[in-house]
């Protein structure tokens, strides 16, 4: 009986201790129209800023991507944050639409976010 007890406990440590999984940080960025259509080929920065919206350029975050054919973008972080992100859309010389938001992560959850682009976001 007094050999069961290590063993018994051996297996618990060893159930707990596999367990454990690291946290994950993702943000799914979805980029439409002020028609709702999705938007194609959106470059999006992803970005620390300070209060009067300028890029914090020391910060470790600034992550950069472009949509996809269904409008979305995802993302993958270290750590959880308050992070910017600004969208934009150039469909010629005088032509193009803009969006931006904010975003905090939670640990194991998957964050996601529509951003509507406009013309008069651009501004």
């Amino acid at each position: 009986m007094k050999r069961i007890y290590p063993l018994l406990l051996l297996l618990i440590t060893l159930n707990c201790v596999s367990c454990y999984e690291d946290p994950f940080f993702k943000l799914k960025v979805f980029v439409v129209d002020q028609d709702f259509n999705t938007i194609e080929g959106a470059d999006i920065v992803i970005s620390v800023q300070d209060e009067v919206g300028e890029i914090v350029e020391e910060a470790t975050i600034y992550q950069t991507s472009i949509t996809d054919d269904n409008g979305l973008a995802s993302f993958e972080f270290d750590n959880l944050g308050f992070f910017a992100i600004q969208v934009q859309k150039t469909y010629g010389p005088d032509h193009m639409i803009c969006g931006n938001s904010s975003v905090s992560l939670e640990e194991n959850i998957i964050k996601e976010i529509t951003i509507l682009a406009t013309e008069s976001n651009c501004n």
